[in-house]
């Protein structure tokens, strides 16, 4: 089973800390995301663009950025410098028509090297290291390379519209380069910021939206962040306590494998697996906060002319929690990620292969844990059968409310039992637990989606009807 490590590299000045019941590298990483926190309030106050220079900014963002990644992750701070500098190489120097690839396959090829680093002197550990923020910054360079490719390479009518917004025609300075990679706000955990949207707000013209009244005044992101805060230490006091009542490592227990009936396991699943998510928010919700503190993340005025900062938001807790769509489900989990996965790669390939080509570099990105190939390779195969059961029999039931209610009631359990019954791979990781788990459970998700997809493809496919057929209907 997986463990908590010694894989650690951060600083050890506040090994004190660690009487208080929690490790070394988390207490590291809460100190750095509170002074992050704090900096971020100063930052905007002071270090605005109208009161300093955008140059000034940029090094600021860079300088601290690296001096909390250097006391969290200590010497590992080289691999974010290296993998910056290599890539900023390969965009300014690589083959014009290839460049955006190249900058792809190393910077993914390099943190693959660093998951397998991790995982042979780590295995199933949990200490932090800097494959985290490499995540961040994979994320980072791969979607400048393919924004400076379409602002430099394509023609402006090859472009989708979401292309044509995110295009980057020039390529960035150095100092603007390592700032939005090192950004102090943005460097631990994210959530993903793309570089037009730090542009602009390094420079002051992110907040360029008028309120629907007109009035001048600067959004403030004071009440954004107590919420966020509020909601990452809610979650945080969730994520400390489940354990005591759903321990995770139970489920790979041979007396929960064999010795439990099988909607026991099923119900047991479902609660700790949806507690494990605490961690999720907890983290997330702090880096939303961070962020919005230092003024990253406004996005304009809702129709109450109320300040949305909800630009780099990583996560939609109560949309995720009670959708009735596995595509909503999907859609509200680590949103950023979903977005770069959908610029740099769903949007790139052939039409036949994007699902499945999506979810194959998502668990590449995540590393090389067995479970995160059996989630991902479960989660198309349920993706592509969730689409057929919407198709094919989703309009039979929208002829009455009742039914539609009832339709609504068995997609959300549905969804709700599908989304832990893959997660779980996510907390299990090694192959043997997995396996275990999903065959204690008759691997009855993989099998209905199965099912599912053999029944409306080759036994009882829709009919397509033909434009000519539709013409002579309607004269």
């Amino acid at each position: 089973m997986v463990h908590r490590g010694e894989f650690y590299m951060g600083s050890g000045l506040l090994q004190p800390l660690t009487i208080i019941g929690l490790p070394l590298d988390q207490i590291n990483f809460l100190v750095c995301q509170l002074s992050a926190l704090f900096l971020g309030f100063y930052f905007r106050k002071n270090w605005s663009p109208k009161k300093i220079s955008v140059v000034n900014r940029h090094a600021l963002e860079l300088v601290v950025g690296f001096l909390l990644t250097f006391f969290c992750f200590g010497y590992q701070v080289v691999h974010v410098a290296l993998m910056g500098w290599l890539c900023y190489a390969l965009i300014l120097h690589a083959p014009r028509d290839k460049f955006h690839v190249l900058v792809f396959v190393f910077s993914m090829g390099y943190l693959c090297i660093m998951h397998l680093y991790r995982q042979y002197y780590d295995y199933g550990g949990y200490s932090l290291d800097i494959t985290g923020p490499l995540m961040i910054l994979t994320q980072k360079v791969t979607s400048i390379a393919f924004a400076m490719h379409d602002g430099t390479e394509k023609k402006n009518e090859d472009l989708n519209p979401d292309q044509r917004i995110m295009k980057i025609e020039k390529p960035p300075t150095v100092l603007e380069f390592f700032s939005y990679l090192f950004s102090f706000h943005n460097i631990m955990v994210g959530p993903l910021v793309f570089f037009n949207d730090y542009i602009k707000f390094i420079e002051g013209r992110d907040g360029s939206y008028q309120s629907p009244d007109k009035t001048p005044t600067e959004p403030k992101p004071e009440a954004a962040v107590r919420e966020k805060l509020v909601v990452a230490a809610v979650s945080g006091a969730v994520m400390v306590l489940f354990p005591l009542f759903f321990p995770v490592n139970y489920m790979a227990d041979e007396e929960f494998l064999y010795k439990t009936n099988w909607v026991y396991r099923n119900l047991y699943v479902l609660f700790c697996v949806t507690l494990v998510r605490s961690k999720y928010y907890c983290a997330w919700k702090l880096g939303e906060a961070v962020n919005n503190a230092a003024g990253l993340g406004f996005n304009g005025y809702d129709e109450k002319g109320q300040a949305k900062w909800d630009l780099i938001n990583n996560v939609k807790i109560y949309e995720l929690e009670v959708s009735n769509s596995l595509k909503v489900n999907i859609d509200c989990w680590n949103i950023t990620t979903l977005v770069w996965l959908r610029r740099v790669v769903y949007d790139r390939v052939p039409p036949h292969v994007r699902t499945l080509a999506t979810f194959m570099v998502s668990a590449v990105w995540h590393g090389f844990y067995p479970g995160y190939y059996i989630c991902f390779t479960g989660a198309a195969l349920c993706t592509v059968a969730a689409r057929l059961m919407r198709r094919n029999v989703r309009p039979y039931f929208l002829d009455s409310p009742d039914k539609k209610r009832l339709y609504d009631a068995g997609t959300f359990f549905y969804t709700r039992f599908t989304n832990v019954y893959l997660a779980s791979n996510f907390c299990l990781l090694e192959l043997v637990p997995c396996l275990s788990l999903l065959g204690s459970l008759f691997f009855w998700i993989h099998l209905s989606s199965a099912g599912v997809i053999i029944y409306f493809t080759y036994l009882h496919p829709k009919k397509k009807v033909e434009r000519t057929d539709k013409a002579e209907k309607s004269q």
